[in-house]
């Protein structure tokens, strides 16, 4: 089957998965799970082609390596809201055109969606956030923008697939279409236990990883939660991982004004096999976010034994967590509630062991990227015989 792929590609994790050095490809809009996907229909052996954009491309480029095709149309810095991502489309619509497939799928319901279902009405989109409640928890007039967006495309699309239960939920509601459940994945090679439970006598490294600092990703409350956590709590760090963490940024400079930032690394955005890195290393990851489609970061950390707290209403978060039982689920809006839970895991040697050990069994039998993949095609061959 020869497969278009159309939604934001981490290029150089795809290039470092594939060994693709010799194609040189540019950096692009990119999210992990995608390249992960990606590889996993190529090991399966079908064709792909990714239609994907990128801010250092000057017009529409292609490359190829085997059964693998990365189109990238330009992505540009500013400005895109106010004609509607009217260049990233076109260049999608172009590229997409000049590369027929047997099913497309677009990732994201925006200008991915729109340029795969102005090339071809049967094709898939996946839902991976409610553009609602993105506007209601950030407004401002690029998320109102994106939501006309996603509308236009709930009035045009098909067949739709969710990434959780509450995305299911939210699509069936709204809109009149039925969502069909893939949840997110990882790359089967990912699953390894490699956290390790360490007393007050060596350093603990508590991590977060978010798109963001403030509003729906709540990083300041966890700020002041890390804030009581080093008065009950020695010989512990906070590593923030994500725009708006580095230092000197919008977060690191509030932080520093709130003196909140002691013990508290600002690394900001890093390559993704990085942040994995780090996250092997961490005794804990913390996810503050109010409000998560799926949320990749839980599984990742679950993947390596890592224990997760995150919040009992964020969205998908309680459902990815098992309802507790793979993860501890806070109110998140609470910074002593977060502390307490913190305090727990890290003097509590049985309850670490706990939640490290069900949220690796519970993310292995869920999560493992090849299923996802047999989901997915399962979907693509009944399109192609409806």
């Amino acid at each position: 089957m020869k497969i278009g792929f159309a939604g934001p590609i981490d290029t150089q994790l795809l290039s470092a998965s594939l060994e693709l050095e010799e194609l040189n490809l540019p950096e692009a809009y990119s999210v992990p799970m995608n390249a992960l996907l990606v590889s996993a229909f190529l090991e399966k052996g079908h064709e792909v082609v990714v239609f994907g954009l990128s801010e250092n491309v000057s017009e529409p480029q292609t490359y190829t390596s085997g059964k693998l095709k990365i189109c990238l149309g330009r992505y540009r810095k500013g400005q895109r809201a106010r004609d509607f991502f009217r260049v990233e489309r076109n260049d999608l619509m172009q590229l997409m055109r000049d590369e027929p497939c047997d099913i497309l799928n677009a990732h994201w319901t925006y200008e991915f969606a729109l340029a795969a279902l102005a090339v071809d009405r049967n094709a898939i989109v996946t839902v991976r956030d409610w553009a609602p409640e993105i506007l209601k928890q950030m407004p401002d007039v690029y998320r109102f923008v994106r939501l006309l967006m996603a509308l236009k495309v709930y009035l045009r699309g098909k067949t739709f697939t969710v990434n959780s239960p509450y995305m299911k939920r939210l699509l069936d509601k709204w809109t009149w279409h039925t969502g069909l459940l893939v949840a997110n994945g990882l790359a089967d090679r990912s699953f390894e236990p490699v956290a390790q439970w360490r007393d007050a006598t060596r350093e603990r490294t508590i991590i977060a990883i978010n798109r963001g600092f403030f509003e729906r990703k709540n990083i300041p409350t966890l700020l002041r939660a890390f804030a009581h956590l080093r008065e009950k709590v020695a010989n512990v760090r906070l590593l923030l991982i994500g725009d708006g963490s580095e230092e000197g940024a919008a977060g690191h400079t509030w932080a520093s004004e709130n003196s909140l930032d002691e013990g508290v690394d600002f690394l900001g955005s890093l390559p993704y096999l990085e942040v994995q890195s780090y996250l092997r290393e961490s005794s804990l990851l913390v996810h503050p976010s109010y409000e998560e489609s799926f949320g990749m970061v839980l599984i990742e950390a679950m993947a390596k034994g890592v224990p997760v707290i995150a919040g009992k209403e964020s969205g998908a978060v309680p459902w990815v967590l098992d309802d507790g039982r793979a993860g501890v689920l806070v109110d998140v809006s609470n910074p002593e509630t977060l502390a307490g839970s913190m305090t727990l895991l890290l003097n509590d040697e049985k309850e670490w062991q706990k939640f490290s050990q069900f949220g690796y069994k519970h993310a292995k039998e869920s999560f493992g990227m090849s299923s996802v993949a047999d989901k997915y095609l399962e979907i693509y061959e009944a399109t192609l015989s409806s």
